[in-house]
């Protein structure tokens, strides 16, 4: 009886999901103090934008990124498809970020260039064959 080979992890994997448990509990963190869980308190972003829209995005992410760092951790399947979902929602977000900048709002430029930069970089690092690979379920292809 032969045992099933472990994929081999892929590099890199400890600093995207490091950076993904960073970036989860921080997005939890501006949807506590920008939103409706700030008791009574409206918060910048909100005051800007309306930040009934913005909460539920922020914790979506945040949520969503603990569930990929966890899922990616220990390889699953899943967390490699739901890392691109996630990849489409943050694109999603910097272009309305851009999409305010350009009408003239006050957006926070860093944030978005250091969201661009990771999306560009978290996109390259998952289409790499030796991350694939350890992602693939029972022989199929991940992605």
């Amino acid at each position: 009886m032969s045992v099933p080979e472990t994929p081999a992890r892929p590099k890199n994997l400890t600093f995207m999901v490091g950076w993904l448990v960073f970036l989860g509990v921080y997005q939890i963190f501006l949807a506590w103090q920008f939103g409706t869980f700030f008791e009574g308190s409206a918060g910048d972003l909100r005051a800007l934008y309306g930040g009934a829209a913005l909460e539920p995005l922020y914790a979506t992410i945040g949520v969503i990124a603990l569930v990929i760092a966890w899922g990616g951790w220990r390889l699953r399947p899943w967390a490699y498809r739901l890392a691109w979902v996630f990849q489409i929602l943050i694109f999603a977000l910097a272009m309305t970020i851009f999409g305010l900048w350009w009408a003239g709002k006050t957006v926070p430029v860093v944030w978005l260039v250091l969201d661009c930069a990771f999306g560009a970089y978290n996109a390259w690092w998952l289409l790499q064959p030796d991350v694939r690979r350890a992602f693939r379920a029972d022989g199929q292809s991940a992605g």
